[in-house]
């Protein structure tokens, strides 16, 4: 897998979907994308969806600190932590594939279970550098 993609590019192809799924993220709690699109289509009120999604963003921004704590561009001097809390990072999104498998809304099937997967890799990628 080290030889498929470079870990530099594996670091900018994760922390760009981190930002761009922060800010979809954002949408979805201002209202302008679907709720229904998320968690499977399973929230029922305004209270779970904003419940939800601000677990979702702070878990984005945790993931996005590890990886570059990881690739030591923040907090050097705790990359030996980074290199044990990035494996929390594929298992997240595998988990997450799993259950876009069984999401009640068919956009949320299509789009993002591939789109899961691939960070599945790409974060597995990042998780793999020996740094």
């Amino acid at each position: 897998m080290k030889k498929w993609i470079p870990f530099k590019l594996a670091l900018s192809i994760f922390l760009g979907f981190a930002t761009l799924a922060m800010l979809f993220h954002l949408l979805v709690l201002l209202g302008i994308v679907p709720a229904d699109i998320v968690w499977g289509g399973r929230l029922q009120s305004r209270n779970e969806l904003i419940q939800m999604e601000s677990i979702s963003l702070l878990l984005l921004a945790f993931m996005a600190v590890i990886v570059s704590m990881k690739a030591r561009w923040i907090l050097p001097k705790f990359y030996k932590i980074a290199d044990y809390l990035v494996w929390l990072i594929p298992l997240l999104f595998f988990l997450n594939t799993l259950g876009n498998t069984q999401a009640l809304n068919v956009t949320e099937r299509i789009i993002f279970t591939p789109i899961t997967f691939i960070l599945t890799l790409i974060s597995l990628r990042i998780a793999l550098e020996k740094t």
